[in-house]
């Protein structure tokens, strides 16, 4: 089984993707403040780093696939 990258920085696209959720999904979690996410400079878009995915998914008994990142 792969291991998560800690260091990684992933958008919503590809968390969707990992979650096998929608794009929208991960912007309500990140609304929500269940995952912690960071908008690039002037606020275009929103990513993730690998360690908080991580933390997210053991808090919150989320599947994330890891293979498919």
């Amino acid at each position: 089984m792969r291991q998560p990258n800690m260091d990684k920085v992933y958008s919503v696209k590809d968390v969707a993707r990992m979650c096998h959720v929608s794009n929208e999904t991960i912007r309500r979690w990140v609304r929500k403040q269940q995952l912690n996410a960071y908008n690039t400079t002037g606020g275009l878009a929103i990513k993730i780093v690998g360690k908080d995915l991580e933390d997210f998914s053991r808090r919150l008994n989320v599947f994330v696939d890891w293979q498919s990142e």
